[in-house]
């Protein structure tokens, strides 16, 4: 492998785009400090992934962009592109040639190219690692890197070793196996301490399960005998509900021959009704249109009294419009007359108008001037045209010159090249087989690694995915089991102090630990009632030591509590008997006058919740407390209400009765009754969630730990089978490449060769046609020149003629403008005449007609209306006669329908009395009938939801005994089921439970401890393998080490030594040694050139064991004298056939020996410059 070139473009001085080449054996850079030379070596650091802004000599990275000089403006970006050549694999890539790409971008964005694809930091670092080339590796020296050796302590010094050895990937195996020992014996601890946890619980569970499974099969039989209850229960009633059956339906038909009869009746009383009603309805109506003929008689008397006098004052008005409508007339005649005549006038000065226009327009279009700019404009263009052609027939004959000779050199050209190009297509020809031969194994061996990467990737991130995954999913278990056991715990210890019932009284804790033998004891008030977590505080203060009163189903249960307690002397508790205790509430008006003020939460009994049967307890205890948010509130809320009632606030202080106050604080709160029940459910809540989530990745951990097997093994397959196909691909590839490069080559030079025989013969036709064609040209061209001469004196004679024209027309134009205008101001002013005068008659015309409709309706008017008010009169009579006939028919039908209307309401009552009759007996029975299906449905659906079976099969699996006997044995069965007492019955279920995980986790033990062994058995192995490798690689760095120090020195003695030979994993590196004339001494003593040139000894004995490719050096030799830098000089001359050296310095002595030197030059200020020189060819030619 060889470093083929490096692009460097705005990274630090290099502002321009620069590319250096580097040629095998050793390159040079040279040139005056300041110039840029070092900004190279940093280049390439940072391109191979320098991730430190102050190694590259910046504060932050985005520094080492061209920051801009004083003539140049700053870039945004810098860039920097390294290629390898790989064709011998040295790396781990298919790629033949290796081009790594890293920009930066002035806001801080940043890539990485492989190829042209991109790719991340890790892939580069992947690529390089292991392989002696990198950032940080030994094929970058720097002077600081030799002064780091003579100046590190013995112990630093051990790394160098490493690096060379290749031991960071098994440190960096055993940091992982490290940090999965500790994990794996954290989890060992946690699943000790849960199963430690377990084991306390197996036994107690044991015992519960015991319990429940005799509970269960008393329960079982109990079921039984109560299923056959209901069974026998069910059979008396579906008896029962069969014969009250039969008694409804019979009174049905009763009750339905009833209502026939009584919708029969009904119906005929309706029908006389609406007859009734329709006879009144047309009564009222014909009543009210006689009122309407009388009052309008009355009206049209008085009309006609109206018209007769209007009659008398008619003859004066119409003498008066007669005489207006006469003048109108007259002067309407007069007007129509004159304008006649003016119409006439204006016809004829039209006439005139219009001849004179158009002998003006005719004169206007025979006028020559237009003809005369036409002709000018002609003129020019044939004299423009004229210069072109005389132009055209110069070009056309110095082009036939011109390609009459062209025309002879083409022929002699394209025979030579002729004669190449067959050779060339047959050498190709033959060529082209072997390559296709070549490129069809290169795909074949390239398919079959494809395939096989694609499936070893998909492996390795399947299974790198599964045992993350595994790691995480077992992590989150026992995260979830160490978070279920402390809940159990939590829980455990709460339950146990509520069933002690710590925290009571004494009473009442001797009373509830006996609470078996009193059947009617309830519980405690604390115990029976259930608060949300915002009110809890507020109500326990409230309750006070209410919460320890214990609740009786009647006063018996009290006495006989009251009697166990004296007679043992065990305290004294208050008991609350269901049978007495009454509700309390607050009165209507006091409520609504609070509910409105401001902080008020609610009654405190209804921010509490209890079963129905003990509601009547929280209403006595809390139905008179009023919960508020502040204590201010509070005393305001008091005021209003004149302190009638108790208030609590949210924080525990009280308001009682009457005004007094109760406050302060207790040390907390938390350890309250209410709160104790409260966090209780919440811990059961948590409880449950947190063992479904173990339980869920407990089955998680399980099945991937069954997937991981099987893809390690196909891995471990995948991996041996790849390296095989790899050889074969790249043997492959190396012959294909070899006739590639011929196949290259040989198309170049014909490519070239093909471009000159079609640039020949293209040239020869090219002539040919030209030749031709310009012959043609050069005849038109002569042709047009005559003919455009001739032309452009024909048209001078014609401008001449139309001048003389032009004088004569512009004098008649004129003379008959002038007349035109004078005709069309004559026109304008009759037509204004006309249209007044047309006006003045419409306006005349329009006040004789509405005199004429005046006139018209004086004359005829009234005379008509007097007529028709006499007919209408005598309408209006005949009408009123008509209707007080018809209301005469109208009330003897209303007499004759009431008297029916009555006989048949009497009938109605007494069918009515039987219809009721009938139906409360229906009534009766059915009521009776859904009491029957209401227990039959209760029982049935009771069957269905406790047993889960129907009447019919329960029926035919019951035994033959009597509801009494059956009673009996179920009365038997629940004493001795409550002589059993609290039975846990998720005990059996949580027994087997725990057990299963108990056997897991006991399982998981064993794994666990045997990884922890296998991981503590693979750290052991590493670390012989790190110390087999690392003594072998210091025993060959120490004896290339003294080998080269004599060579460096020209005699003298060195040597490597181990400072703990015992410790190989921690022992520090000596180094001593004897220059020429000296003692034997520690490097520490030596002076500053004699450690230089040891420390570059050592480097060189590293390059000897673990050789690179190329190795770039970074004025290594400063401190070195002038004979010593020979020396140096020398050895790269030997050794540079197997390592490329590139040579950053200005050493008279290293540049000697370089084969090709860049020069670094800033000949603008700021911006530097690359100049080369290739040595070896320069002394080549000098030589010659």
């Amino acid at each position: 492998m060889k470093l083929k070139s490096l692009e460097i473009s705005g990274f630090k001085s290099f502002a321009n785009k620069t590319k250096i080449d580097f040629m095998p054996g050793i390159t040079g850079v040279v040139g005056p400090n300041g110039s840029g030379k070092s900004n190279i070596i940093e280049a390439v650091r940072w391109v191979l992934g320098e991730q430190s802004a102050k190694g590259l000599r910046g504060d932050r990275m985005t520094d080492v962009i061209f920051g801009g000089t004083s003539q140049r403006a700053p870039l945004n970006r810098a860039e920097v592109v390294i290629t390898f050549d790989n064709s011998d694999h040295y790396l781990n890539s298919a790629y033949s040639e290796i081009a790594i790409s890293r920009t930066l971008y002035r806001n801080g964005d940043s890539k990485y190219l492989l190829n042209g694809t991109t790719v991340r930091l890790k892939d580069i670092q992947e690529l390089f690692m292991d392989s002696g080339l990198g950032r940080e590796s030994f094929s970058i020296i720097s002077q600081g890197r030799v002064e780091s050796i003579f100046s590190a302590k013995a112990e630093d010094r051990r790394v160098i070793i490493e690096e060379v050895a290749g031991v960071y990937k098994y440190k960096q195996s055993k940091n992982r196996a490290e940090k999965e020992l500790t994990g794996t014996h954290e989890n060992l601890n946690r699943v000790r301490d849960i199963l430690h946890e377990l084991e306390d619980r197996l036994e107690p569970l044991a015992k519960q399960s015991a319990l429940a499974q005799d509970y269960l099969e008393q329960k079982n039989r109990f079921d039984a005998l109560d299923q056959a209850r209901i069974v026998l229960e069910l059979t008396d009633w579906y008896q029962e509900k069969s014969e009250n059956d039969e008694a409804i339906k019979q009174t049905n038909v009763k009750s339905l021959q009833v209502k026939t009869l009584l919708e029969e009746r009904s119906k005929t009383v309706n029908d006389l009704r609406v007859k009734q009603q329709t006879a009144e309805k047309q009564q009222q109506v014909i009543q009210n249109e006689l009122l309407a003929l009388t009052t309008k008689h009355q009206q049209l008397l008085g009309k006609r009294n109206l018209q007769a006098e209007r009659l008398a004052n008619r003859s004066a008005a119409l003498t008066d419009l007669t005489e207006q409508q006469q003048n109108a007339q007259r002067l309407v005649d007069e007007l129509a007359g004159k304008q006649l005549n003016q119409e006439a006038d204006l016809l004829k000065l039209e006439i005139n108008a219009k001849q004179l226009g158009k002998d003006l327009n005719g004169l206007l279009a025979q006028h020559p001037n237009k003809q005369a700019k036409q002709l000018n404009q002609k003129i020019e263009r044939l004299r423009n045209d004229l210069v072109g052609a005389m132009q055209t027939l110069a070009d056309a004959k110095n082009a036939q010159k011109y390609l009459e000779r062209e025309d002879a050199q083409s022929d002699v050209t394209s025979s030579r090249l002729q004669k190449r190009d067959h050779e060339l297509t047959s050498q190709l020809t033959s060529l082209s087989q072997e390559i296709e031969a070549a490129k069809t194994v290169v795909a074949q061996a390239e398919s079959k690694k494809a395939e096989l990467d694609e499936s070893l990737l998909a492996a390795q991130i399947e299974g790198k995915r599964l045992e993350e995954t595994h790691q995480a999913a077992r992590q989150t278990w026992f995260t979830a089991l160490e978070e279920e056991q402390r809940y159990t715990t939590r829980l455990d210890s709460l339950k146990r102090v509520a069933e002690s019932y710590d925290g009571y009284n004494q009473g009442v804790k001797n009373l509830m630990n006996a609470k078996a033998q009193f059947t009617g004891l309830k519980g405690v008030v604390a115990e029976l009632l259930a608060v949300p977590d915002d009110y809890q505080v507020a109500l326990e203060t409230a309750l006070g030591g209410a919460l320890q009163q214990a609740v009786v189903d009647n006063e018996q249960t009290a006495k006989a509590a009251i009697q166990y307690l004296t007679q043992h002397r065990l305290g004294r508790v208050t008991f609350l008997p269901l049978s007495t205790i009454k509700s309390r509430h607050l009165p209507a008006e006091l409520w609504h006058k609070a509910a409105q003020a401001p902080g008020v939460i609610g009654i405190a009994a209804n921010l509490a919740q209890t079963a129905p049967e003990y509601q009547t307890i929280l209403d006595n205890l809390l139905g008179l407390t009023i919960v508020v948010d502040t204590l201010d509130n509070a005393i305001n809320l008091g005021q209003k209400l004149q302190h009638r009632v108790r208030l609590v606030t949210l924080d525990g202080q009280l308001m009682n009765a009457g005004g007094s106050l109760t406050g302060g604080a207790n040390r907390s709160h938390r350890n309250g009754l209410l709160v104790q029940k409260g966090e209780i459910e919440t811990l059961s809540n948590e409880l449950d969630a947190a063992t479904q989530k173990a339980q869920t990745c407990e089955q998680t951990v399980k099945a991937l730990a069954a997937k991981i097997t099987p893809l390690a093994a196909n891995f471990r397959e995948l991996q041996s089978t790849i390296i095989e196909a790899n050889e074969a691909m790249q043997r492959a590839k190396a012959n294909l490449q070899v006739l590639l490069e011929r196949e290259k080559q040989l198309s170049r030079e014909k490519e070239a060769l093909v471009y000159e025989v079609h640039q020949s013969t293209d040239a020869t036709a090219g002539h040919t046609e030209q030749l031709a064609q310009n012959q043609v040209e050069l005849a038109n061209a002569q042709t047009q020149v005559d003919q455009l001469q001739s032309q452009i004196a024909s048209q001078i004679i014609k401008q001449q003629t139309l001048q003389t024209k032009s004088e004569a027309a512009d004098a008649a134009i004129a003379e008959t403008r002038t007349a035109y205008s004078r005709a069309n101001a004559q026109v304008e002013s009759v037509k204004v005449r006309i249209e007044e005068q047309a006006s003045q008659i419409k306006r005349e015309q329009q006040r004789l007609t509405d005199l004429t409709e005046q006139r018209l309706a004086l004359e005829s008017g009234d005379q008509g209306q007097v007529a028709d008010l006499e007919t209408q009169i005598t309408d209006i009579k005949a009408q009123q006669a008509k209707a007080e006939a018809t209301l005469v028919t109208l009330e003897q039908t209303l007499v004759e329908t009431s008297k029916a209307s009555n006989q048949l309401d009497n009938e109605l009552a007494l069918i009515r009395d039987e219809q009721m009759q009938v139906l409360n007996t229906l009534s009766r029975l059915s009521s009776r009938q859904a009491e029957l299906r209401t227990q039959i449905q209760h029982d049935e659906q009771l069957l269905v939801e406790q047993y889960d079976t129907s009447f019919s099969f329960a029926e035919s699996q019951m035994d033959d005994l009597s509801l009494a006997e059956v009673r009996t044995q179920l009365k038997l069965l629940r004493r001795g089921l409550d002589d059993l007492g609290s039975v846990n019955l998720h005990a059996i279920d949580e027994y087997a439970e725990v057990k299963e995980r108990y056997d897991f986790l006991n399982q998981q033990k064993t794994d666990l401890e045997t990884a922890q062994a296998n991981l503590q058995a693979t750290m052991t192995e590493m670390d012989n393998e790190v110390e087999q490798r690392f003594k072998t690689t210091f025993d060959a760095i120490a004896s290339h080490f003294g080998e080269i120090f004599v060579k460096m020195f020209g005699g003298g003695q060195a040597q490597l030594l181990l400072a703990d030979p015992e410790h190989l994993l921690t022992t520090g590196i000596d180094i001593k040694a004897q220059p020429p004339g000296k003692k034997f001494q520690q490097m520490s003593l030596l002076s500053g050139g004699e450690k230089a040139l040891t420390a570059i000894s050592l480097l060189f004995a590293i390059l000897e064991v673990r050789p690179v490719p190329f190795a770039v050096l970074d004025e290594t030799e400063a401190a070195l004298d002038e004979a010593n830098v020979d020396r140096f000089a020398h050895y790269l001359h030997e050794v540079n056939a197997r390592t490329q050296f590139i040579v950053i310095t200005h050493r008279k002595g290293t540049m000697t020996q370089a084969d090709v030197l860049y020069g670094v030059t800033m000949q603008e200020p700021g911006i530097s410059t690359m100049v080369s020189v290739n040595l070896t060819d320069a002394s080549r030619e000098a030589t010659n």
